[in-house]
């Protein structure tokens, strides 16, 4: 089974930050890795140092199907209407995208090749890949909405038409699972949902014409492929999985056990970690409600005067999806915002926010998760982050406190270990941080093994072993427990 992704392994940010080392320690020696790296279409084996180019993306392509990604699905996608811009030509520019990375894999691939398809900026794929003989599997690692507003009921539904094209999709979390059956169910009958939301079957074939075959194996004229396919009915049926993402907590506490000197750290990151702390790290996305965090830290500095010049809040968060803009306004209001509340509470050489702009390392953030009083994540709507997951496992035997929202889906793992932090409740939130400051030791201690037996229960690798053996876990799964679909799986639509 190959894997594909719009991120390498290794790269900051989604699940290929993670996955690269699980990928590379399988031992599946076959497993090549494709993914996108300066608009070219790469492919990497587990020995590979460098990736074999195999084409370059038109840069207007690039461009269009970016937009569309960040500006459109990934607000939808998170509840956040308010943020999304649509425009056909960037879906346009999506789908292209999508439909020339699938020629380009098929092309090079063997026959009947599986695949592991992530990643939100490829959710047609599965589509395109069983139209050229492949199976895959797909892992959505962002939420699926509760709520999709009526004029984006279209494209999200292209969205989960292509998801509904894999024999296997997995979410993070029950409920990105039930939303994406209850849209199912609520706007496309051409599908049937048992009653579980586990299992989708398509009970209206979908008729392949002769001119959209012609359209997808025309790749140039120094390709030979035979251009005259029959028309065929296709017709899918979708196991809905739900296995969260894991970390690898020993790599993690491993990390944080070297000491400043070991590792050569930045004297002003020793200089943090010899103070007292709370840590976030993010993006400045409006999804990680990072302005509502500098909003709460003021109201905690207003109801607690008392840790003003004690306990300052470490804020590791960089610009994102710069020329985007949605983004570039909220992370200039985030700046503005966070200069006003320093300014308001500062003391002497002390201040309340200490905000770290550039990127820092694995190893860097384990310094710096091992030695912060408590982690605060509070977005308002997260696929999953891994900041707090990494957070627990770094606090080994000193236990800190998490601050977790309730809107993050490590929540449904860790939720019941940490201390709610909702964004959108100021004052909750501040209290929350009074008694995460507060807490007894043997308290600390019973939450924190509760969060660790979670995070042993469930690492990367046992999440990456499942899905490269998905074959066998959905064999095992139907001859226990075959769910039955709907009575009149056979109707027709009008």
């Amino acid at each position: 089974m190959d894997l594909i992704s719009y991120r390498g392994p290794g790269v900051a940010g989604g699940v290929s930050s993670g996955l690269g080392s699980a990928w590379r320690n399988s031992g599946a020696q076959k497993t090549r890795w494709w993914h996108v790296s300066k608009n070219t279409l790469q492919v990497l084996a587990p020995n590979d140092k460098i990736a074999k180019f195999i084409f370059l993306l038109p840069e207007t392509l690039v461009n269009g199907h970016y937009r569309y990604c960040n500006e459109f699905l990934w607000p939808v996608m998170h509840d956040l209407p308010e943020f999304a811009t649509y425009r056909p030509e960037d879906e346009n520019s999506y789908q292209v995208f999508n439909r020339l990375m699938a020629e380009y894999i098929d092309f090079e691939s063997e026959s009947n090749q599986e695949f592991f398809i992530q990643d939100y900026q490829l959710c047609l794929l599965p589509n395109w890949m069983s139209m050229f003989g492949h199976a895959s599997s797909v892992f959505w690692h962002i939420p699926f909405p509760k709520n999709v507003k009526p004029e984006f009921v279209e494209p999200i539904k292209a969205i989960a038409k292509g998801l509904l094209s894999a024999s296997a999709l997995g979410f993070h979390c029950t409920e990105y699972a039930d939303n994406f059956a209850a849209f199912v169910r609520e706007y496309m009958p051409e599908y049937a949902v048992n009653s579980s939301g586990r299992v989708i079957e398509q009970v209206v074939p979908s008729r392949m014409h002769r001119r959209d075959l012609l359209g997808m194996r025309r790749r140039g004229a120094f390709v030979m492929r035979p251009e005259l396919i029959p028309e065929a009915d296709y017709q899918s049926r979708t196991r809905v999985l739900v296995k969260a993402l894991g970390i690898d907590p020993e790599h993690w506490a491993a990390l944080a056990s070297k000491s400043a000197d070991e590792i050569g750290l930045d004297q002003s990151l020793v200089q943090l970690g010899d103070s007292d702390f709370i840590l976030s790290v993010d993006r400045a996305d409006y999804t990680k409600s990072v302005l509502d965090r500098v909003l709460v830290i003021d109201r905690f500095f207003e109801q607690h005067p008392e840790w003003v010049g004690s306990i300052s809040f470490v804020q590791v968060c960089g610009r994102t999806r710069p020329g985007l803009d949605a983004f570039d306004k909220y992370w200039h209001t985030c700046r503005a915002v966070w200069a006003a509340t320093n300014n308001r509470w500062r003391v002497d050489n002390w201040e309340p926010i200490k905000w770290i702009e550039n990127p820092l390392s694995g190893q860097e953030l384990a310094y710096l998760y091992a030695r912060a009083k408590a982690m605060l994540v509070n977005p308002v709507r997260d696929g999953l982050n891994l900041t707090a997951k990494e957070y627990v496992a770094c606090r080994d035997s000193e236990p800190g406190v998490l601050l977790l929202s309730p809107g993050a889906g490590a929540w449904h793992e860790l939720g019941d270990g940490s201390l709610p932090a909702d964004p959108l409740s100021h004052d909750e939130s501040a209290e929350s941080i009074h008694r995460a400051l507060s807490m007894q030791s043997g308290e600390k201690h019973l939450r924190q093994a509760l969060m660790h037996k979670r995070l042993k229960d469930n690492t990367l690798n046992d999440w990456w072993q499942y899905f490269s053996r998905l074959k066998l876990h959905l064999h095992k799964e139907l001859e226990t427990r075959e769910e039955a679909l709907p009575e009149n799986i056979q109707r027709k639509v009008g």
